[in-house]
């Protein structure tokens, strides 16, 4: 009887110990947002530039990557993207490496506040061995109305368009943070303040 319950414990734990090292193992794929503002308010004719970038977290193999970046176009307008010209490169013949898809920095069919960031590997199919973290993209925005008082940024890796597929032909999960948002004065509050300015100059004028 002890026999088959050490025998029974000892596989639970060789178990529970191989699923602990599977997930250790497992590379956890991200993509981060940062942005040059520096808080406060905006106003309009503001600018700020927005970098997204990617971290392999040691594997390697990717194939096809895209991410995107949605923004309150009612307030903020896109004005373009650079990109590198290739990222994880892995030297010798025949090296594999990521590029800018023709799709790279643009706006996705259909839509006016998602843009897309793609890189696909040279040569498909198959995936690009290096592994890394590479800057993806840096977009710049212009404040061209203040709307509702807040312009959100969000980076997404799972909005229409989307993926990370491997060179093995399976997807993993791309963990994304960054997402923010730039706070703009309310119409209400900017025309209440140009009417006390104005009201402040009349006084003067009448004092004068």
């Amino acid at each position: 009887m002890r026999t088959i319950v050490r025998s029974t414990t000892l596989s639970l734990l060789l178990a529970l110990g191989l699923l602990v090292f599977g997930a250790a193992s497992a590379s956890a794929f991200s993509t981060s947002m940062t942005n040059s503002w520096g808080g406060g308010v905006a106003s309009v004719g503001d600018t700020l530039t927005v970098t997204v970038s990617f971290d392999t977290d040691g594997a390697g193999d990717v194939s096809l990557l895209s991410v995107s970046v949605l923004f309150d176009d009612a307030i903020m307008s896109y004005d373009g993207g650079t990109s590198a010209t290739y990222a994880l490169y892995t030297g010798g013949k025949g090296a594999t490496y990521l590029k800018p898809a023709t799709t790279n920095n643009t706006l996705r069919v259909g839509t006016s506040n998602q843009i897309l960031m793609d890189w696909q590997n040279n040569i498909l199919p198959g995936g690009a061995a290096a592994s890394g973290n590479f800057q993806m993209s840096v977009l710049s925005f212009t404040v061209q109305a203040l709307g509702d008082g807040q312009a959100d940024f969000t980076i997404s890796a799972d909005s229409p368009g989307n993926t990370l597929f491997l060179g093995d032909e399976t997807f993993a999960t791309n963990n994304v943070s960054g997402s923010f948002a730039v706070i703009t004065p309310e119409p209400t509050t900017a025309l209440l303040v140009g009417m006390g300015l104005v009201g402040l100059g009349v006084a003067g004028r009448r004092r004068e």
